[in-house]
C-alpha cells in the first residue's frame, strides 16, 4: 500500500461523508469527489499516475490488442507514461475524438506527433483512422468516482454510456482508473455501465 500523506488526508476526511451518500444526489457526490481530486498536490498525482499506468503496463497480454485510452485533463489520471510505452510496443491504441454534445469516436494514435487539440481543449487524434467501440479489446477511461460494485461516476455527459450501450459483455473489457479517493457509495441509473475493473494506486478491483 502507498503512504501518501496527502491521500491519506483526504481519504480520511472523506470517510464521514460517505456515510451520507444516500443522501446525496450523484451531482453533489460526483462536485464533492472532483474537489477532492483537485485538492491533492500535483506531485502527489504524477506519483500515483504514474503507479497506476505501471499496473496497466504489467498486465498487459503477450499478444497485440486495440486498446482505447484517453487524454488527461485537470486532475484526471494521467496515462501519459503508459500512452508513451504502448505506442513503442506491437499494440494500437486510440483515443477519443468529440463530434459533438453526444457524440464521440475512437481515432488511432501512432506517435505523440499526431496528437492536435480537440473540442473543450482535450487533446485527440489528427489522423482519419477510427476503430468502433466493440471492436477494442481494452476500453480504459477516466471518472469522477466509482463504488464497490463497479459502477461508474462520470462527468455527467454520457458520452461512454452512449457509445457502450450497444456493445457487449467484455468487448470491450471496461476499465477504470482512479485514485483511491474517489471511491464512493451512490445509486447508479439504469443506463450506468459498470467497470469490469478498476485499477487505482492501492491495486486491481474486478467484478
Amino acid at each position: 500500500m502507498f503512504a501518501f500523506p496527502a491521500l491519506n488526508h483526504w481519504v480520511q476526511g472523506l470517510n464521514r461523508q460517505r456515510q451520507l451518500g444516500s443522501f446525496m444526489s450523484k451531482d453533489m457526490i460526483r462536485a464533492q469527489l472532483l474537489e477532492a481530486r483537485d485538492s491533492l498536490p500535483a506531485d502527489t498525482r504524477e506519483k500515483l499516475s504514474i503507479s497506476i499506468s505501471n499496473q496497466l503496463l504489467k498486465t498487459l497480454p503477450n499478444n497485440p490488442i486495440r486498446i482505447g485510452s484517453y487524454m488527461a485533463i485537470g486532475s484526471e489520471v494521467n496515462l501519459a507514461l503508459l500512452h508513451t510505452q504502448l505506442l513503442r510496443l506491437p499494440h494500437r491504441l486510440y483515443i477519443p475524438r468529440i463530434l459533438s454534445k453526444t457524440e464521440m469516436e475512437m481515432a488511432t494514435l501512432d506517435h505523440e506527433g499526431q496528437l492536435v487539440d480537440g473540442a473543450h481543449g482535450i487533446q485527440t487524434s489528427s489522423q482519419e483512422e477510427i476503430i468502433s467501440f466493440d471492436a477494442l479489446d481494452w476500453l480504459i477511461m477516466p471518472c469522477s468516482g466509482f463504488d464497490i460494485r463497479g459502477y461508474r461516476l462520470g462527468m455527467g455527459g454520457g458520452y461512454y454510456d452512449r457509445a457502450l450501450e450497444h456493445c457487449g459483455p467484455n468487448a470491450p473489457l471496461r476499465i477504470g482508473v482512479a485514485f483511491a479517493l474517489q471511491q464512493s457509495e451512490f445509486e447508479p441509473d439504469q443506463w450506468d455501465q459498470p467497470f469490469d475493473w478498476i485499477i487505482t494506486e492501492l491495486g486491481f478491483m474486478r467484478r
